[in-house]
């Protein structure tokens, strides 16, 4: 078995889990950029590549997209030496002039996706999207809400397959929940309150909902962190200080080493995102003890949390709901989000998609 994957921009996560299935099978990447410009340098800093890679020159615009020919002339020359081609979207010019290619000429791939929202497209944009997904050859989902978008599109739910889509290995899920103390000594190292603190990760955008995430702290004895990066930072060091909210506290972007360490010492996750076609910093919470209150438009979350146990959904319209959430927090289990994030490894994304690779239909 040999397969090409195709993906946009060598997000780290990706990175691992092509380096542990290079371990299983033989695999080739074409990424079409190397960064995403909204994404700091330091985000793929630690990026080694242990398997055959190949980068598109030129072509790239907007946060991620492309639209240089090269793919598509790629896959053109060489689509005979794979046994699969995957592609991990449709979104760019460049995949979109590749996926064209091969539907007319009858060269059947598959379409993995990070997730989806159904959206309210205009005729046209659902039909441009309907012939990009309902043209593969089989869809490789990471969960059951994200088949909904498949099938929207017009997927065959026979030919719809689910991958864990991990992002942290097995060995860096926190074996059980620090003590008062331990949190106490990691809080001291990064300068960081007593008492019940809740962590978010994210970028610093209008899409994440921080705005209204910091106002649900305003009077509260609990603190908020928000760790992250973006254009909007600035705007939440005015909103802190013009609502005089003492009990929030911003930190920069943070590799994934001090990242775990920061939401080990915390109690609980929160995120009121608007929109997330998955949502990653769900599964890491979890991955490091702490049960996650989550906005119920986060694709991933609507499926990992088991509400009242490892975590709450919330609707971010219901301000006494995100209320009673936050007050009942001590209720959640952190041995239950633990369990959750040991089903949702690296390794169990790589062994996954290797089955899926052989899969004889």
């Amino acid at each position: 078995m040999k397969a090409l994957f195709v993906f946009n921009h060598p997000a780290p996560y990706k990175v691992h889990v092509f380096n542990e299935l290079a371990k299983l099978t033989d695999i080739q990447v074409i990424f079409e950029r190397r960064s995403a410009k909204d994404r700091p340098a330091s985000f793929y800093a630690e990026n080694k590549y242990n398997f055959p890679t190949f980068f598109l020159k030129h072509g790239g615009f907007s946060n991620e997209n492309t639209f240089t020919g090269a793919l598509k002339k790629y896959i053109k020359q060489h689509h005979n030496e794979y046994d699969l081609i995957v592609m991990n979207g449709y979104s760019t010019i460049a995949e979109m002039r590749a996926i064209k290619w091969m539907v007319k000429h009858h060269v059947p791939y598959v379409l993995q996706i990070n997730g989806g929202v159904i959206k309210k497209d205009s005729s046209w944009k659902k039909k441009m999207k309907t012939y990009f997904i309902s043209h593969a050859d089989k869809w490789f989902s990471p969960c059951l809400e994200a088949d909904k978008y498949l099938l929207h599109y017009g997927a065959d739910e026979k030919r719809i397959y689910h991958y864990p889509y991990g992002n942290y290995f097995d060995n860096e899920i926190i074996a059980k929940p620090l003590s008062a103390d331990e949190k106490f000594e990691l809080r001291r190292k990064y300068n960081l309150p007593g008492g019940k603190l809740f962590a978010n990760a994210s970028q610093f955008i209008e899409r994440k909902n921080n705005i209204q995430l910091m106002s649900a702290f305003k009077g509260r004895t609990e603190s908020l962190l928000l760790i992250g990066a973006g254009k909007d930072k600035e705007k939440y060091e005015r909103f802190i200080k013009d609502n005089d909210l003492t009990n929030v506290m911003l930190m920069d972007f943070q590799k994934k080493t001090e990242l775990f360490e920061i939401l080990k010492s915390c109690d609980y996750f929160i995120t009121l995102s608007q929109e997330d076609i998955f949502g990653h910093t769900t599964l890491e919470a979890m991955a490091n003890g702490l049960p996650v209150i989550s906005s119920d438009r986060v694709v991933s979350s609507r499926d990992i949390i088991n509400d009242g146990h490892n975590g709450y959904l919330v609707d971010i319209e219901d301000e006494i709901c995100i209320t009673n959430a936050i007050d009942t927090a001590d209720r959640l289990s952190s041995e239950d989000a633990i369990a959750t994030a040991k089903k949702n490894t690296i390794e169990q994304s790589a062994k996954t998609l290797n089955e899926l690779l052989g899969r004889k239909e």
